[in-house]
């Protein structure tokens, strides 16, 4: 891959694995920095608002801006602007969603809301199903940031946010839009935000159902790499071909 490009990063898996950084994925980006590309993080994970994406990475050696970073949290927002306005939303997610909501203009409530936005919470319980099933019935509309089953980190793997978007469809008998890799919406956000060309940009993932396909789905090329969630194994299965596997980022060349 010599010619001139964007490289969109995924995080969690590519970049690092919950508090642990992949080794030499710092040096990896700096190499892509040095040979001239613009690199840019895109993340399902919305848990963290880009602020604090950017001082996570910052932290492990990597330099990062919050306008760096394009979370699933934040897209959601910018699409629910774009498409409601600013909008009273009922929230099951974490600190970083609500944050990325209220940034774009958005109020936060718990009844007579517009949407109800799901993320990944770890502090999932019975009762925020309850409220979000209440609102849908009551007529608000569904949106999930990402419906990614699994999410990885140093010890192995966790229920990502598609485990809370499930309960809420199965109680509600209603399908979201959903934001996040592998769909559309986050991909518009991306090249709106930066003025980007599909054609002018490299995806790189761990997962083929995500990161892959949003990359295939939206004519860029692809990388795998084998130190998240997907293995060599999963093509067959999946039938999703990125361009390139590598067992690493440290082994993108420029």
């Amino acid at each position: 891959m010599t010619d001139p490009a964007t490289y969109i990063l995924d995080l969690d898996g590519v970049v690092y694995l919950g508090k642990n950084i992949i080794p030499r994925a710092d040096e990896a980006i700096d190499r892509l920095r040095d040979a001239g590309h613009r690199v840019i993080f895109l993340t399902n994970n919305s848990t963290r608002s880009r602020e604090s994406v950017a001082n996570k990475l910052k932290s492990m050696g990597i330099m990062c801006a919050g306008s760096d970073v394009i979370t699933s949290a934040y897209a959601a927002s910018v699409y629910i602007k774009e498409q409601y306005g600013p909008s009273t939303v009922y929230c099951i997610g974490e600190p970083g969603l609500i944050e990325e909501l209220e940034q774009e203009g958005h109020t936060i409530s718990q009844q007579n809301v517009d949407l109800v936005v799901v993320g990944l919470d770890k502090e999932f319980t019975y009762h925020k199903l309850e409220l979000g099933l209440d609102n849908l019935r009551a007529g608000a509309g569904f949106i999930a940031t990402n419906t990614d089953a699994l999410l990885p980190t140093e010890s192995g793997f966790l229920p990502g946010a598609g485990s809370m978007v499930a309960a809420l469809k199965a109680a509600s008998g209603k399908d979201p839009i959903v934001i996040g890799k592998p769909n559309k919406p986050i991909i518009d956000v991306l090249l709106n935000e930066y003025g980007l060309k599909n054609g002018e940009c490299v995806m790189i993932g761990d997962r083929l159902e995500t990161d892959i396909l949003a990359g295939i789905n939206a004519g860029m090329r692809t990388v795998l790499v084998l130190t998240g969630s997907s293995g060599i194994e999963d093509i067959e299965i999946s039938g999703i071909r990125p361009d390139t596997i590598l067992d690493s980022i440290v082994d993108l060349g420029p």
